[in-house]
Order: structure tokens, then sequence, then C-alpha cells
């Protein structure tokens, strides 16, 4: 799964730098189960067993069955926090240690949202369409125009984006008391898609697709007033549910997780650079701890007897992207093919920048090598491309051939 940009890196591929993490086979896993007090009983996961229902997801269906009592309980759940250890004995126990503060972090943020309900963005429905499969809930929606756009996402106006979580109302709320009026209808519901979103920009934002908690279409051919209110987007936490809960070949994380099966570097494997040993390979601007952490990595991509898996970590500001530019900036003279990706747009965007200008510098010594070899491709909207990057863009570059290629240019 990939939530972010990618930057790749070209380079010749050979027998002796094939990249040593692999995927093959499968591991048999334990199911992870995990109870707790949750809302109206237990919360109960069995492997892939919760949230697999067609076109749901578990941790959608959970924050829907949150009453608003329940959304504003900060004890919901109590005593299930727990610190998460520095260590673990297996990956089950490493995935289970972040579902409750998934859910917790959810709650909160949920709640946090509909304390200030009435700066959030909002329209007034056009009208509803149940979406085929029938009685699945899902809806097509179409809006006048959003209001109080610029209420959220820092300087952004608001647009629709698969993964916000909506609600449904017969009236406009300004407070959550609003919702527990008597006679008040409201329902919430998550954006599924945005069907005439080509571009995946959300541009076309006044017309969309929800899954919906009950059913919100007008049924009676009484015209009544709907609107729609943005409260939060999940698409993140989603994904780190997704994650915790895979059940796939996990030899990497388990290389990771578990220091028992990790071994420390070969000494039975050299790696050259231009003739030189590994420990003379020009790093530049890094400290002691930056250069150890890159010197580590070179050495265990390409040794035949130890762990494949290398891994950078420290606090905020230590330089860690500082490093993996480097390290990316390294493999490129080594032409080895590099693969880069964040969990987030922002992060591929700082890593892709601070390779452009380490190659811009390098125009200055006799390590020069060309934009060609680097190309950074992903939504340019929600990368937010800008003038830094652009030549590395795959759709700048497109378009330049574009205009190179074509008739009336020659």
């Amino acid at each position: 799964m990939l939530m972010g940009g990618i930057l790749t890196i070209s380079g010749h591929t050979n027998d002796d730098a094939r990249e040593k993490v692999t995927m093959e086979g499968s591991v048999a896993r334990e199911k992870a189960t995990m109870e707790g007090s949750g809302v109206g009983g237990k919360v109960r996961m069995e492997g892939r067993e919760l949230g697999r229902k067609k076109n749901t997801d578990g941790l959608t269906d959970l924050m829907f069955s949150w009453s608003l009592e329940d959304i504003f309980n900060d004890n919901l759940y109590f005593n299930q926090v727990e610190n998460i250890p520095l260590s673990f004995q297996t990956v089950d126990q490493y995935l289970c240690s972040f579902i409750i503060p998934l859910l917790e972090e959810t709650r909160a943020e949920l709640a946090s949202s509909m304390q200030i309900i009435h700066r959030a963005p909002y329209a007034e429905v056009i009208s509803i369409n149940e979406a085929k499969p029938y009685g699945t809930l899902q809806y097509y929606v179409m809006v006048d125009s959003w209001k109080n756009r610029f209420s959220d996402r820092g300087k952004e106006p608001y647009k629709t984006l698969p993964g916000d979580v909506i609600i449904f109302a017969d009236s406009k709320p300004e407070t959550i008391s609003d919702l527990q009026r008597a006679g008040t209808t409201w329902a919430f519901a998550s954006v599924v898609s945005i069907p005439d979103d080509e571009n995946g920009d959300g541009s076309t934002s006044t017309y969309f697709k929800v899954q919906a908690t009950k059913d919100v279409e007008d049924r009676d051919g009484i015209q009544t007033s709907q609107f729609v209110v943005f409260l939060m987007n999940i698409t993140t936490n989603r994904r780190i549910w997704n994650a915790i809960r895979m059940r796939g070949n996990m030899s990497i994380i388990k290389e990771v997780l578990c220091t028992n099966l990790v071994e420390e570097n070969c000494n039975l494997c050299s790696l050259d650079y231009k003739g030189k040993s590994v420990d003379e390979i020009p790093l530049p601007k890094l400290n002691e701890s930056q250069t150890e952490a890159i010197l580590a990595s070179l050495m265990t991509m390409r040794c035949n007897h130890k762990s494949s898996m290398q891994l950078i970590r420290g606090p905020p500001g230590t330089g860690k992207t500082k490093t993996v530019s480097v390290l990316i900036c390294v493999l490129l003279k080594m032409n080895c093919r590099t693969l880069s990706c964040a969990p987030t747009n922002v992060a591929v965007v700082e890593l892709a920048s601070r390779v452009v200008k380490l190659i811009k510098e390098s125009v200055k010594d006799d390590s020069f090598f060309s934009f060609g070899d680097i190309l950074l491709f992903g939504n340019k909207d929600r990368l937010k491309v800008g003038s830094d990057i652009e030549d590395i863009y795959l759709e700048y570059r497109v378009e330049r051939l574009i205009e190179c290629l074509g008739s009336l240019t020659g």
C-alpha cells in the first residue's frame, strides 16, 4: 500500500546488486485476537474477519457504531490504552498493540471535529440517488456548493475527497445538541469516491458517492431540505488499520521487530565503489551517526550472508531525511535502481527536493549525474509539485516531450 507519491532512481542492475528483500512464499500466522469493552459490548478482532464486509472496512464500521455519547466519552477505552513496549516477542504482539490507541485517536479526532461543527464546511443537498447494487446504503449525492470552505485543512479551501466522514441532516447543525433535538433526522456517511474526478484532484467535489449508516434517500416524495457537513478524513486511519491487520508474508517485519533474528554486519562481504572500500565512499556534510547509517545500509544491501533489512531511526530533527537523500544519491552513483516511498505526499516531496538539491550541488565536482535518471510521480495537486522539483516530475516531462515532438514544433 502506498500513501504518497513515488520517487524512482534509475540505474543498471546486475546479479550482485540485486535487491535482497524478497517476499517469497507465505508465513503461517496466528490469529490476532483482542477483546475489550467497546460499544455495546466487546470489540473482538480475529485475523481478517472484522471489517471484511463488502464495501466497508472494520474501522468505519466501528466508528459508525458509536453513539454520540460514545464519541464524547473520554473513558470509552479507559484502561485499554497501554504503553506500547520498546520490544516485541511476536509480530502479532506488535500489530495488536496499536489497535486500541488507533481507535481512541480516531474517537478523539471525531469528537473534536463535532465540537466545532458550526465552523465545518457544509452544503445543501440537491439530489440523492441510490447506487447499485441496491440495498447496500450507497448513494450518489449532488450538492449545490460548499460553504465554510476555508475553515479547515489550513489555508486550502475544502473539497470532497474519498475517506471524508460527513453527516447528513435535515437541517444545518450548529451544535451537537441540534442533532439530539427531538424530531431531528441525521446519519453518518463516508465518501467512497468522486465519480467524475478523472484527475483525482477533487475538483468536481459537488458530486460524490457515499456509504451511509442508514437510508438517507427521500422515498416519500416530499421535498425536504437536507444538508451534508464535513467532519474529518479517515484515509490515514484506515490505512493504519489495514496495515495492523495484514496477514501476508511478514518476514520483513519480523526482521525489523524481532532483534534476535537480525544479525550484525557481515565481515565476509565488502562493498566496492569505483575501486574504493565502503568506508572510503564520499559522503558530503554528514555527521558520524548519519555516515554510519549509510555505510551500514550499503553493506546490508550487498551482503549475501546476513539480514537484508536495515532500519534508520532517530528523533525528529536528527537528519533522517538528509541521510536517506544522500543514500539515494550514493546508490545512483553506484548505478543501483532504487524505489523510494513514503506514507505522505509531503514526505515524498521533501525527499525529492533534497535529492534534487544534491544533484545540483554535484555539478561542482566530478560526481555529476543527470536528472534523467530520476523520476517523481503522483497526483500533482496533492504532491504540490513546485518549480524546484518539476524537472523530475513525470507529467512535466510528458508535457515537454509533447512540445518537442508535436507537429507544430517539429
